[in-house]
């Protein structure tokens, strides 16, 4: 589903290849023919360097060349972020900088891909790509990677997603539930947060057919609609077979421990994505259906 026929060799640089997203797209883009350099601090990365450092940064892209650039270096933790804004500034921020200063400097073919959050949204949704809202240091930072990213060519996703990680260091939100409800731990999962994310699959998919077509601007990437945390832990648990007696709905004000503000509403349109690529994305049970073998094989 979604797949395209690659019509030419391309070279492409996944900066934080090691990570969650990385670990499921590298062997994906290997698999369908493309040539991918690894980049990242694990021992399976090809390339490593410092992408705060523009110096490092420039050695690196001199001896890759890419055609394309898919950047998934990145801060994530929205606490951390809160409580260190410098570094959320240097990794979210300043490596986006670099990146885009190469391409400014020594060619104007390559592209970049930058991965971008749905934490940019918090008002009732779902959302399009205009109405932004600011509410923690980690949505400031990435609305101003994006803005450093669209100094040149550039694709901006903003996206969320899950599916079972193979990234040996990092869980999905699926892992989390499917982990938690599996070893029958406690589970508080949100009942007033809406959000729209992929499966990790389809967001592959859907990388792939912008690594093909190029397209310029900033797309929401999400499900055709959304479910809270809570409704979206439910149906999976239900997909599984899993025990949910110890799962138990909250509200995010029932949290006192966490440091930064979180969104209440994420849901996505992604209509504009859906129009230029002339698709429809799939609805958010569908995908969660989608993702059961990955957890059954293995159960």
């Amino acid at each position: 589903m979604y797949l395209v026929k690659k019509l030419l060799t391309t070279h492409i640089l996944v900066t934080g290849a090691t990570g969650l997203l990385g670990c499921t797209l590298v062997p994906e883009l290997e698999a369908r023919g493309y040539i991918v350099t690894r980049h990242g601090f694990h021992s399976t990365a090809q390339v490593q360097a410092d992408l705060c450092s523009y110096a490092e940064t420039a050695v690196m892209l001199e001896q890759c060349r890419p055609d394309c650039i898919i950047n998934l270096v990145g801060l994530t933790n929205v606490d951390t972020c809160e409580l260190d804004p410098h570094s959320a500034y240097l990794l979210n921020v300043v490596t986006v900088q670099n990146l885009c200063c190469w391409i400014k400097r020594e060619t104007s073919d390559c592209h970049l891909i930058q991965i971008s959050t749905d934490q940019l949204y918090d008002t009732l949704g779902p959302h399009r790509e205009t109405e932004v809202t600011i509410r923690n240091s980690y949505a400031f930072s990435k609305i101003a990677a994006e803005i450093a990213a669209a100094s040149v060519n550039s694709s901006i996703l903003r996206t969320n997603f899950f599916g079972r990680s193979r990234c040996t260091k990092r869980v999905s939100f699926s892992d989390w539930i499917y982990q938690s409800l599996h070893q029958q731990l406690p589970l508080q999962v949100f009942e007033d947060v809406l959000f729209s994310p992929l499966s990790s699959s389809t967001l592959c998919n859907m990388i792939e057919l912008v690594v093909q077509q190029r397209p310029l601007g900033i797309f929401n990437l999400g499900s055709r609609d959304g479910l809270s945390k809570a409704d979206f832990a439910y149906a999976l648990a239900e997909e599984l077979g899993l025990p949910r007696q110890t799962m138990r709905r909250i509200r995010l004000s029932d949290m006192t421990t966490l440091k930064a503000h979180r969104p209440k509403d994420m849901r996505m349109d992604s209509s504009q994505f859906e129009q230029h690529f002339g698709l429809q994305l799939p609805k958010l049970i569908d995908e969660i259906i989608s993702i059961r073998s990955q957890y059954l094989e293995s159960a």
